[in-house]
């Protein structure tokens, strides 16, 4: 193609290894081995493609040694797969970007003239006051946008043609929202101002440059067609490109010491698919709905606890006692009566399990349970371990289907329904115990305690062992069963109905359904 050569990406180095050489670029990077002669023919290589080269030559020549064809033809194949070389004109023209825009255009753009093109038509209206609104605007300038005068106005938006941004700066704690309608992000700027609830003062300047800055360099790269720079978030050992955020990014800039990072935003109006990072998300130390669940000063035997603010979960590992407990905390977000699950197969059981639980039954002989290590471990925990005057009555309200519950001084603190005998004994029992560990009606232990088998618990870490049982790893492998066990309590409670938890819970990824049944 005449008037077009083939770089090497500016942001693209390399280094020599014992055996051969690793590159590294802006999204990527790739090893190579083969010995020490695979440097010299990167070098051989890399001095004309920083410079540039036609198209047609960037091939292996027909006379090259074998061995050295080999080695450029996998060095050539793997600078495209990782999209380390980007064609650029011969001559940028009269209308030639800065020496500095252009080196980044040529590092990050896929095409850096027709982006260059987008961002020297567009006009960028901004509107806010103050050092905010001044950074944005020199930001924007400085990379060749043209600027109309700005406006007054709280923050700073900033809108050129059908793309927005808006940020916001505290004294302590600045944030920018992810790019989209003028409508759009003026409610998610409202909505992330509240919920970090910054102290209210003039920002200082550091902060405001951070936060102007970085919300320039968003609308720039939407308007230009570049990937958004929470995308940018690499993890540095791993050669995988990021495929961004699960949800809306925003980042968030705080100060002493000065930082800035970008957390996920469960937005109302620009709601996307769960992805089943309800931890990440929801429990987000800067912009989750529910305070992080952590395990603090709780005790952590025989029971991992966990708290979300003064709501407390149970498990036995610490991720599914973190997870329990931001499920309660998110129950008291949702409407009343509805039974909130990590998704729907642990709704559905949550539901179904109570539409059963006061159903007349026939009495289970303590041998069909006593006799299981994991019954009887949780149970002796509740006996023994914290003493309490408890008993547990164990009912069987049809084919397939077992309650349990356990009670003490006439309260009763736990009740599960499962397929067998010994599993629900064992969640109830350990429920019971969970609750004593934490201090029977003490902070966060509210009401009777449920845990069963529809939630989802994470795999266990490493392969079992081939004399490993169930009580390794319980209650991991009873969700295998689960949907066939709903299918009986169906069979004895009947249908349940949805609960709609609105746009942010369930962008989420969290379902209720009504705890009546109805």
């Amino acid at each position: 193609m005449s008037g077009v050569l083939v770089r090497l990406r500016p942001i693209v180095h390399a280094t020599p290894t014992p055996t051969g050489l690793h590159v590294r670029g802006w999204r990527s990077s790739f090893t190579l081995d083969g010995g020490k002669g695979l440097w010299t023919i990167w070098e051989r290589l890399a001095g004309p493609l920083a410079d540039g080269v036609p198209p047609g030559r960037l091939v292996v020549p027909e006379h090259a040694p074998p061995a050295v064809a080999r080695a450029l033809e996998l060095l050539i194949g793997q600078l495209h797969e990782h999209d380390m070389l980007v064609e650029v004109p011969a001559e940028w023209g009269g209308d030639a970007p800065p020496e500095d825009i252009a080196s980044w255009l040529e590092s990050v753009a896929p095409a850096p003239v027709e982006t260059w093109r987008r961002l020297r038509s567009a006009t960028v209206t901004v509107t806010g006051e103050g050092v905010l609104a001044a950074y944005a605007r020199r930001a924007l300038v400085a990379a060749g946008l043209e600027v109309a005068a700005v406006r007054s106005g709280p923050g700073v938006v900033l809108v050129a043609g059908t793309h927005a941004v808006a940020a916001g700066c505290a004294t302590d704690v600045g944030f920018v929202v992810a790019p989209g309608p003028l409508s759009d992000v003026e409610a998610d700027a409202a909505a992330v101002a509240r919920r970090l609830a910054g102290a209210p003062g003039t920002a200082p300047e550091v902060l405001a440059a951070l936060v102007g800055s970085a919300a320039a360099h968003r609308l720039v790269c939407a308007v230009g067609g570049l990937p958004d720079p929470s995308t940018e978030v690499v993890d540095m050992w791993s050669d995988v490109p990021p495929t961004g955020p699960p949800h809306q990014a925003v980042l968030v800039a705080r100060l002493d010491p000065l930082h800035a990072e970008y957390h996920p935003w469960l937005s109302a109006v620009r709601p996307r698919e769960p992805n089943g990072a309800l931890l990440d998300v929801l429990g987000d130390r800067e912009l989750g709905p529910v305070p992080t669940p952590l395990p603090g000063d709780l005790p952590q035997l025989p029971v991992k606890l966990a708290a979300s603010g003064d709501v407390v979960g149970f498990g036995t590992t610490e991720h599914a006692a973190r997870l329990d407990a931001l499920l309660r905390a998110a129950g008291e977000l949702a409407p009343a009566g509805a039974l909130v699950g990590a998704d729907r197969v642990h709704a559905l059981g949550l539901a179904l399990r109570t539409a059963v639980r006061r159903l007349p039954g026939t009495p289970v002989a303590e041998v069909e349970w006593a006799a299981d290590p994991t019954a009887r471990r949780w149970w002796k925990a509740v006996a023994l371990r914290f003493a309490l005057p408890a008993s547990v009555e164990v009912t069987r309200l049809g084919p397939g289907v077992t309650r349990a519950v356990v009670r003490a001084d006439g309260e009763e603190l736990s009740w599960a329904v499962e397929a067998e005998p010994a599993d629900a004994v064992a969640f109830a029992a350990m429920a019971a115990a969970g609750r004593a560990q934490a201090g029977v009606g003490g902070t966060g232990v509210r009401g009777t305690v449920v845990l069963c088998g529809a939630a989802p618990f994470a795999e266990p870490d490493g392969a079992a062992a081939p004399w490993t049982n169930r009580d390794w790893h319980w209650p991991h492998g009873l969700r295998d069963g689960e949907e066939a066990f709903q299918e009986d309590l169906r069979a004895l409670a009947g249908e349940v109905k949805p609960v709609d938890l609105g746009p942010v819970l369930e962008a989420a990824g969290l379902v209720a359904f009504a705890e009546d049944g109805r």
